[in-house]
């Protein structure tokens, strides 16, 4: 038995288990990964990163071509979701991803064994002809459907003379003389904390900002690896680290860790974009080296709103939440930022009035709807950023709304008979959602003064304020629930 054919016969558990389980992994978040939430798209993202780095151990032979084709084929699904995520947050230039997506599938080269796979150019065929997010779903659905064989017996390369690695099947000079080069981006921390789809980072204050990169074969003729965060407005470069990596000793992959000072320097305002950093990954030299690829998730989306210094409700604790309720809205397809930059003005003010109920006891048991409406309506025209543009029922959809803010519509409701959530005034957003229509808008606030009586402390302002998407025939309706507490007896009173 030669040394090619035994190395095939053995079982390698260990490439079996990582295999298995970043296929699982896939799979798992495969079927999410078009969902608004960007929880399951984001480990799509890792998972795929993994099972390139698996492949790239790979000898030649049929299942391993199995293997690389359904990589390139999610690899390029991973770009198509992050187009319709990009759409869905109104990015600018969401189309990149697009085009990112057609061009990758054009440029596969039909020489190597693994293109004939006729799942792939299913798939392949099926991205050259997308035109709408709609066809995403039918793309997405045969991904789920692609089965792919167990890699017990996986055939891998091997490191001969030098310690050069060739494939157990094919061991050509020119393939030792030049090697394909990764540079995987692993991970991001951010004091410690593994980095989210969004990172808030208070305005000049110093982070430690740490990266984790893996390089599966340093080119031959490179002495330093630069990796540069690349940012639209070149004055924010230097507010991310650079990092720099020396040549290693020994024989790849490398996994490198560096760790810099990250501070943003000037604070933006709270309805503006985050900031947005790429890393960049270069070689001095990669003359002797056939090509370098750069994957892995290297951008940073960085929140710099500065609620200390620019409060929004004067409540720390509703501020931040505040914060997140933005950050949801952000993810609702074909919402326009403007509306959404609109409707956090009107949700500060509403926010400062559900603090201000709880804490000073504003609203008594039995206050009508009119006495809410009244009261509602001045607090929130006393404040700067609202007063005149705050219009007290305009007519929309063949009815007249309570409140409207720069057309975003905000009704008004009172509860009076028991304490009630958020997410028990749903029999309140058809009405929302129909003046919403009516104004030519995708969001509606809906506020509730809840003051029926109470014996006990109830309502916590952060628990209070809730997004809910509410269905309306063909259109969805972002609604914000805002309920103010009312009704309670004085502090003393409880310990009677």
């Amino acid at each position: 038995m030669n040394w090619r054919k035994r190395m095939r016969n053995e079982p390698n558990f260990e490439i079996f288990r990582r295999g298995f389980s970043s296929r699982i992994e896939v799979a798992a978040s495969l079927a999410g990964a078009l969902k608004p939430s960007p929880d399951d798209f984001e480990r799509l993202k890792k998972a795929c990163l993994e099972l390139e780095i698996i492949i790239s151990e790979f000898g030649q032979g049929d299942v391993e071509d199995q293997y690389r084709a359904y990589h390139t084929a999610i690899a390029i699904f991973v770009l198509l979701a992050e187009w319709k995520h990009a759409i869905r947050n109104a990015e600018p230039d969401a189309q990149r991803f697009l085009s990112s997506a057609k061009l990758k599938a054009s440029e596969v080269d039909k020489s190597l064994s693994f293109a004939a796979d006729e799942r792939l150019n299913t798939f392949l065929s099926q991205v050259e002809a997308l035109k709408s997010l709609d066809e995403l779903t039918a793309i997405q659905d045969q991904m789920k459907r692609w089965t792919l064989p167990l890699l017990l017996f996986a055939n891998l390369l091997y490191r001969g003379f030098g310690g050069l690695r060739f494939s157990g099947f094919n061991g050509s000079s020119e393939e030792a003389e030049k090697l394909e080069t990764t540079v995987a981006f692993l991970k991001f921390d951010i004091d410690g904390e593994p980095a989210k789809h969004w990172n808030y980072l208070k305005p000049g204050t110093s982070y430690d900002l740490t990266i984790e990169v893996r390089v599966s074969n340093w080119p031959k003729s490179a002495s330093v690896l630069s990796l540069t965060p690349v940012t639209i407005d070149i004055r924010e470069q230097n507010w991310l680290p650079s990092f720099r990596f020396e040549k290693p000793e020994g024989e790849g992959p490398f996994i490198f860790t560096g760790t810099g000072r990250a501070v943003l320097e000037v604070a933006h305002s709270f309805g503006s974009r985050p900031y947005e950093f790429l890393y960049a990954a270069e070689f001095d030299d990669t003359s002797n080296c056939r090509d370098v690829a750069i994957v892995g998730h290297r951008r940073l989306l960085l929140e710099g709103s500065d609620v200390a210094s620019n409060p929004l409700t004067g409540f720390s604790n509703v501020d931040r939440h505040l914060l997140s309720v933005r950050n949801k809205l952000r993810t609702f397809p074909g919402l326009h930022s403007d509306d959404v930059a609109n409707t956090m003005i009107v949700l500060s003010g509403l926010g400062n009035i559900a603090a201000q109920a709880l804490k000073g006891g504003l609203f008594e048991t039995g206050t009508s709807e009119s006495q809410f409406q009244n009261k509602a309506t001045e607090m929130l025209r006393n404040r700067s950023d609202i007063g005149e543009h705050l219009q007290g029922h305009p007519e929309a959809a063949g009815g007249i709304t309570d409140l409207t803010f720069r057309d975003i519509p905000i009704e008004l409701k009172v509860e009076n008979s028991k304490v009630l959530f958020p997410k028990d005034f749903s029999k309140f957003f058809d009405q929302t959602a129909a003046y919403a229509i009516g104004l030519g808008k995708r969001i509606g606030v809906l506020s509730v003064l809840e003051a029926s009586p109470k014996s006990a402390p109830v309502g916590v302002v952060e628990n209070d304020i809730e997004v809910f998407v509410h269905k309306t025939g063909q259109s969805s309706i972002s609604i914000v629930v805002v309920v103010v507490r009312g009704g309670f007896p004085k502090p003393s009173s409880y310990s009677r």
